[in-house]
């Protein structure tokens, strides 16, 4: 609210909400967007994943039942999962903020618009991190499947039906 403003576009007069203080672009661009949202996020999670990884590997040779072997097998491969998938969509987000942002980019019209286009791009795969989670689960967690068909099937479909029944039933 303090350091952005609604300015007037020269080339296309169109009315666009962006920073105008120097100070505070730099810092929303190299501080935030290429460490806090990108380079820092996915070190740790390529860390961890990795660590868990490792784990996995090393459970064969531990004394532990083999259900709960198996669960956290299944839980190391949606992490793992994740892990990549943030990985291959937040690294391009940060690598195209940083060149647009750079004070060397060409002033070639058609060089700024294809940057612009995947700028956009990146954009809305790097918001598939806020959705992707359940989608990865559901792919790749069989208990999470079987969890997921009881609750909507089970519990909320037949609760949903008895108050049809309710409803349409003719009390004295």
């Amino acid at each position: 609210m303090i350091y952005f403003n609604i300015i007037e576009q020269s080339t296309s007069h169109k009315l666009i909400c962006t920073s105008t203080n120097a100070a505070f672009f730099r810092y929303h661009v190299y501080v935030y967007i290429i460490s806090l949202a990108g380079a820092i996020p996915v070190t740790i999670t390529v860390l961890f994943g990795s660590l868990a990884y490792r784990n996995v590997q090393q459970l064969a040779y531990r004394t532990v039942p083999l259900v709960r072997r198996e669960l956290d097998k299944q839980l190391t491969t949606m992490v793992l999962v994740q892990v990549v998938h943030n990985f291959f969509i937040t690294i391009p987000y940060t690598i195209v903020t940083a060149i647009i942002n750079s004070p060397i980019l060409p002033n070639d019209p058609i060089i700024v618009a294809e940057l612009q286009f995947a700028n956009i791009i990146t954009i809305y795969l790097y918001y598939l991190n806020y959705v992707s989670p359940f989608y990865i689960y559901l792919g790749a967690s069989e208990r999470f499947r079987h969890q997921l068909i009881y609750v909507l099937f089970e519990i909320h479909l037949k609760r949903w039906r008895r108050r049809k029944v309710n409803v349409d039933q003719v009390s004295p």
